[in-house]
């Protein structure tokens, strides 16, 4: 009779190296064209105008604070996840320091939409975030001119 080891004793190591490889290839984000950077930008403007609408209605306490909270949580979720794309792209030339503006940009308007998310029963914070996103939407149509 032979004894078994218990399936944790199990050697791992080609497990490992699986998903090792499979995570590291996820992550590849490869080169980003003209028209990718666009349509990323063109969302981020979207995101940060729906936020600086979402910010101007709460400071007028025309909406309840769970749904300021969670509205304001996916939309800096949608910013989160449009500066990760950018960021993992690979770039070159005015494409190059448009991604890095870009990746910027997204990060600023998810970390505005986090103090509205936050504090959604503040009206100071929710103007100060809509001030903040408006600055975000026209810098948003700058990097656009750019492209």
């Amino acid at each position: 009779m032979s004894a078994r080891r218990p399936l944790l004793a199990r050697p791992v190591g080609a497990v490992t190296l699986i998903t090792a490889v499979a995570i590291s290839g996820a992550g590849c984000g490869g080169p980003i064209h003209r028209d990718e950077l666009e349509r990323g930008v063109t969302s981020l403007q979207s995101t940060a105008a729906e936020g600086q609408l979402l910010a101007r209605e709460t400071a007028r306490r025309r909406l309840r604070d769970p749904f300021t909270r969670v509205h304001a949580r996916q939309l800096s979720e949608t910013a989160t996840h449009e500066a990760e794309k950018l960021n993992d792209a690979d770039a070159t030339g005015d494409t190059l320091t448009v991604k890095r503006h870009a990746t910027q940009l997204a990060q600023d308007i998810s970390d505005a939409l986090g103090q509205l998310q936050v504090a959604p029963d503040d009206p100071a914070v929710a103007r100060e975030t809509a001030r903040k996103l408006a600055d975000a939407v026209s810098k948003a149509s700058d990097l656009e001119r750019r492209l």
